[in-house]
């Protein structure tokens, strides 16, 4: 015998649009496969009638009242916490003269306009009839007069529907790949809430808490980014892998420019990207400003050391230095690594022996006011200062080592050494103030010797 179900719907919404009521049925057939742990849900499209099917129990009566769903409301991993849904679609449906018909074991359903119980008006109804097929597993909407664009729409609001890649899960929620014709997402256990034009990723959020679920609200879509920011923070600085964490760093160059994606203008984001990176990948950190001042010679050391370079600003670096790779660590590293190649007296050549020989004349010369030094080395390789200077000769402690190939120029390694012997006298580095006044001395020494003797 046909029952009438009235569906006390006081308004239409009329905001809403085929799409949106699509999307509340397909979010009600994937939150019963979720509670059945059925097989996935199918839409499809037969004689010009699109199906949405799940597997599930089966749709009763009571499903179309609209209290609290205490199953869905114990379960964290779905979107729908009221009969509302369901019942609004309907509504919507029918203002749009879309036919449709509900298939479970339980109940053959359709929706007409009767009258009010106690009442002179006509309400909507859910019509309750004999079930076609009493052995049927789950349920099945079948919906008549909407066009295949709608579907593709409400279909398109649904993470299972779009072939994302995912790069990584955390306890907060999930991070995929966005593609560059796409607009990145923001979803809420699969169900897209809004969509952020200038994040580098898409998020699913799986973790809800309090300000989500104040802010979620019925059409689930544009919801505020206050809302969901701090989740999709705290999904950001839960993961490890380099899939997320590279890109990320990559766009911190592009905030001295201006031009990053949001993500990185979260400072605690950018520093935990940075840092994670720190531990997982061969990269060294400066700013932008540290970049241009390094020399030729410490550029060579940078490049040498085989590590990705990622530019910060300053704001980023202050906070990241003490935990992540800067270049003076990678100068320690090579200057820990490097090994010279030395180079006996008697294996140089003849004309060779003859350069090296002068500085025997440069250290008695300057003997009268510096400290000269008798460890003098010749090797094929020399290692580069951290501020750079000379790539042709070192002072290390009390050893003064001068490069094999500036034995060629007898006038050249004179001055090499006489460099050297500058740094000897008070271990001042290079591009410095008080080796610059040592360099002057010796060379106003040296002149005044010159000139009185001439």
């Amino acid at each position: 015998m046909d029952k009438l179900f009235d569906l006390n719907i006081e308004q239409v919404l009329e905001n809403w649009s085929i799409s949106d009521a699509l999307r509340e049925i397909i979010a009600n057939a994937l939150d019963e496969q979720i509670l059945s742990n059925t097989k996935p849900i199918e839409i499809f499209k037969k004689d010009e009638i699109w199906h949405i099917r799940d597997y599930g129990r089966g749709i009763q009566y009571f499903h179309f009242t609209q209290n609290e769903n205490d199953e869905k409301i114990k379960s964290e991993n779905l979107i729908g916490k009221f009969g509302v849904g369901l019942k609004d679609s309907l509504a919507v449906l029918f203002r749009h003269n879309c036919k449709v018909v509900i298939e479970s074991k339980f109940n053959h359903v359709e929706t007409v306009m009767a009258k009010k119980a106690g009442f002179d008006i006509q309400t909507l109804h859910a019509e309750f009839k004999s079930p076609t097929d009493d052995a049927m597993n789950g349920t099945d909407f079948a919906i008549q007069g909407i066009l295949d664009k709608d579907m593709e729409d409400a279909k398109h609001r649904f993470l299972v529907f779009n072939q994302l890649m995912r790069l990584e899960s955390t306890r907060y929620g999930e991070v995929y790949a966005c593609e560059k014709e796409q607009i990145p997402s923001v979803y809420i256990n699969g169900v897209k809430v809004a969509e952020e034009m200038n994040f580098m990723f898409n998020y699913n959020i799986t973790s809800m808490n309090a300000q989500i679920r104040k802010a979620l609200n019925r059409e689930r879509s544009n919801v505020g980014r206050t809302a969901y920011s701090d989740t999709v923070k705290k999904i950001l600085k839960s993961c490890k892998k380099d899939d997320v964490l590279l890109p990320l760093v990559d766009d911190l160059q592009n905030r001295m420019k201006g031009k990053n994606k949001d993500e990185t203008a979260w400072v605690d984001v950018a520093t935990h990207a940075a840092e994670t990176l720190n531990e997982n990948g061969n990269v060294v950190f400066m700013t932008p400003l540290q970049r241009a001042e390094l020399t030729a010679q410490q550029v060579e050391i940078l490049e040498q050391s085989g590590k990705k370079l990622v530019m910060v600003t300053d704001d980023v670096y202050e906070k990241i230095r003490n935990n992540v790779e800067t270049f003076d660590d990678v100068y320690n590293d090579y200057k820990d690594s490097f090994q010279y190649k030395y180079v006996n007296y008697q294996d140089l050549t003849p004309a060779e022996q003859n350069v090296f020989d002068l500085r025997n004349k440069i250290t008695d010369y300057l003997k009268s006011a510096y400290k000269t030094c008798s460890n003098i080395r010749v090797s094929e390789n020399i290692r580069i200062g951290i501020l750079g200077g000379s790539t042709d000769g070192v002072h290390e402690g009390n050893t003064i080592i001068i490069k094999r190939s500036v034995l060629s120029d007898a006038k050249r390694f004179c001055g090499v050494l006489a460099h050297e012997l500058c740094h000897h006298q008070h271990d001042h580095e290079d591009n410095t103030r008080d080796f610059e006044n040592d360099l002057t001395d010796m060379l106003g020494f040296s002149i005044y010797n010159i000139i009185t003797k001439y």
